[in-house]
């Protein structure tokens, strides 16, 4: 008797919303509320966008490309989330608000208001209505209910085939003992082919733990909050940014706190990043600026983009990150920002380590990650004990929830602890030219 059994899993994103005059439209893991644009192409190629695009595109530059030029600059209110991937990305435009509670994201055009007042009564599964607030909720992974059993009786032995063996074969004996050796050939191996032995990280490769407790006095684990009259950490602090170096060092010199960033050998099991620099589609102002062809504007200096043909280049600097003490860490990569910053899991390149003053114990050992991803900016709090607030160019302050990706305009400032900030830049002083 032979027994099948196949089991499907599925997450589900479960989205309800009040009726209003705005517009909400989304399917599955992307999900907008924004400003009725009152043209119906636009509102058809952000349907398109958002039901065809492959699942390798970056979706929010699409629909971000298309509202601006819909509203020839930012649209008065947008909230967008996309949980695809595994993760959540949020974006905010004009009054648009995403408002984290638990699982759930609150989409709104209020800028921001209690995100309790309505609550969201109507249920869509996908498509595009009139609405004031949306909520999106990611389900847990549900597995469908096994199909039936399918039992299948052997049928009996047909006549005329053999149903017993001969007894000239049951009494066959074979040769006494055990098998010969069979010979083997063994091939010098040269000294360059010799394997190298399996890199072993030190505890201090080992990113959140310490080779002596006493160099940190933070807690591992955060319990409490900042104190309201903490000093912030203005000029003259004592920030460390160590950039990675091109080249490897050897396995005894690893620790991250001799004054300079290393790439450190891969641990075993852990295939090596891919080659070469990761590319984008570029176009170029008359500055000779490479802007994403998604907007009709340089990302540098403004000037308006000529008609062109996209062509692929390797990805510039998407600007830099200004510190209180003045300096810019340049955003050719991630960085990851804490008391004792080290690469986040996942990570697909050695981002830049900036080291936050140790004394300022409410900023913890891993606290900010940035991120690039194609022509995007995202900001990531990782967990930290004293939260991180994103402020957005005029308006009002958010705080980061823990792992969230948030994109990043350029002039937004991100405050760790509110003991210190940092501020996006893009601009000619920053990239160069």
């Amino acid at each position: 008797m032979w027994t099948g059994e196949h089991e499907e899993a599925a997450v589900v994103v479960e989205t309800t919303y009040v009726p209003g005059h705005d517009l909400l439209l989304g399917t599955g893991d992307h999900w907008i509320l924004m400003t009725d644009p009152g043209d119906e192409d636009v509102v058809s190629a952000l349907w398109e966008t958002l039901t065809t695009a492959p699942a390798s595109a970056s979706v929010v530059e699409q629909v971000l490309a298309l509202l601006e030029k819909a509203f020839d600059g930012d649209p008065p209110g947008l909230a967008l989330v996309d949980m695809s991937g595994g993760s959540s990305t949020a974006v905010s435009r004009g009054r648009g608000h995403v408002r984290v509670v638990g699982p759930s994201r609150i989409l709104s055009l209020d800028g921001g208001a209690d995100a309790a007042e309505l609550a969201p009564v109507r249920r869509l599964v996908g498509g595009v209505v009139a609405a004031s607030r949306a909520e999106v909720r990611p389900v847990t992974s549900r597995v469908a209910p096994p199909p039936a059993s399918i039992s299948t009786a052997l049928p009996p032995p047909a006549e005329g085939l053999i149903d017993g063996i001969p007894d000239e074969i049951l009494a066959a004996k074979g040769p006494e003992g055990p098998p010969p050796p069979r010979p083997r050939r063994v091939r010098a191996t040269p000294a360059a082919e010799q394997p190298a032995a399996p890199y072993a990280a030190s505890p201090a490769a080992v990113p959140g733990h310490d080779t002596d407790p006493r160099q940190d006095t933070g807690p591992l684990l955060d319990t409490t909050d900042p104190g309201q009259h903490l000093p912030r950490i203005e000029e003259g602090g004592h920030t460390t940014i160590r950039p990675s170096a091109p080249a490897p060092h050897a396995a005894g010199d690893v620790d991250d706190h001799d004054g300079s960033t290393v790439n450190r050998p891969a641990q075993p099991g852990v295939p090596p990043p891919q080659g070469g620099p990761v590319t984008v589609l570029a176009v170029h102002c008359p500055q000779g600026h490479p802007t994403t062809p998604a907007r009709p504007a340089c990302r540098v200096c403004h000037q308006p983009v000529a008609p062109q043909e996209p062509r692929w280049i390797p990805r510039p600097m998407l600007g830099g990150l200004r510190l209180p003490t003045g300096e810019v860490v340049p955003l050719d990569r991630g960085v990851v920002l804490g008391r004792k910053p080290a690469p986040v899991d996942g990570s697909h390149d050695w981002p830049h380590l900036v080291h936050l003053p140790r004394d300022h114990t409410f900023v913890s050992r891993m606290h900010l990650q940035i991120e690039l991803a194609g022509w995007d900016v995202l900001a990531r709090d990782l967990g930290s004990r004293g939260g991180t607030m994103l402020t957005p160019p005029g308006r009002p302050p958010q705080r980061l929830a823990a792992g969230e990706a948030y994109v990043l305009e350029p002039g937004s400032t991100l405050d760790l602890a509110d003991v210190y900030e940092v501020r996006f830049e893009v601009g000619p002083a920053v990239v160069g030219r």
